[in-house]
């Protein structure tokens, strides 16, 4: 009850909408450029052992290292807000989908690419009739992953330097022990972590119809 009495004076103070925005907005912008950035670069490793042998030090360097470390970097480089919590979350996601995605253009049997340039198939026909279709359900189980790694990403940035968001919302009324609030906090980044991930499943069931 208590929660939903500081869940009701958050909404009708006008912050909930503030602060729900300003996560919404760093959220996409993280995932966002982790979509662009990851996907391309994923498809690239998987297809170019060259490319994969490239990058490949740098990605599981960042996968095995604790990213959190990386905050005090961006802080410098950045300063404190906005830019420096979009940072922080790219780096948790944009990782998750490069990995999934590189491990689903591997997959494809290479008799079908063998097949399909037999038959004069150009690198487009290639990409979008063999590699795109064959690696679809790993780019989007990376992008699932994606997208609540990047939460966590932005929530964490909040946490340590922000004036608004969900994550300043539990921090701010954490260090004032009202739990009420806190617990309030947490309901609403629940809330979008399985909004953002429903919307990723329904997207895929739209894209994969194919399949049935």
């Amino acid at each position: 009850i208590n929660v939903a009495i500081a869940l009701k004076n958050w909404a009708l103070s006008g912050k909930l909408l503030r602060d729900l925005s300003i996560s919404l907005w760093e959220l996409f912008a993280a995932f966002g450029a982790s979509v662009i950035i990851g996907i391309p670069l994923g498809v690239a490793m998987g297809w170019s052992r060259n490319t994969e042998y490239a990058f490949d030090p740098f990605i599981w360097l960042l996968y095995s290292t604790p990213l959190v470390s990386f905050w005090p970097l961006f802080i410098i480089w950045l300063g404190i807000g906005t830019k420096s919590i979009i940072a922080l979350a790219f780096l948790f996601s944009v990782v998750q989908v490069i990995i999934n995605t590189m491990a689903g253009v591997k997959n494809i049997d290479p008799v079908l690419i063998r097949c399909a340039r037999s038959f004069n198939a150009g690198s487009m026909d290639l990409f979008f009739k063999f590699i795109l279709p064959g690696s679809l359900l790993m780019i989007i189980a990376g992008l699932r992953l994606a997208i609540g790694r990047a939460l966590i990403g932005v929530i964490v940035g909040e946490l340590f330097s922000s004036n608004a968001g969900l994550g300043f919302h539990i921090s701010y009324y954490g260090a004032r022990l009202r739990f009420s609030d806190v617990f309030a906090g947490l309901f609403m980044v629940v809330l979008v972590g399985i909004a953002t991930t429903q919307a990723i499943r329904l997207i895929e069931s739209r894209l994969t119809r194919w399949r049935i």
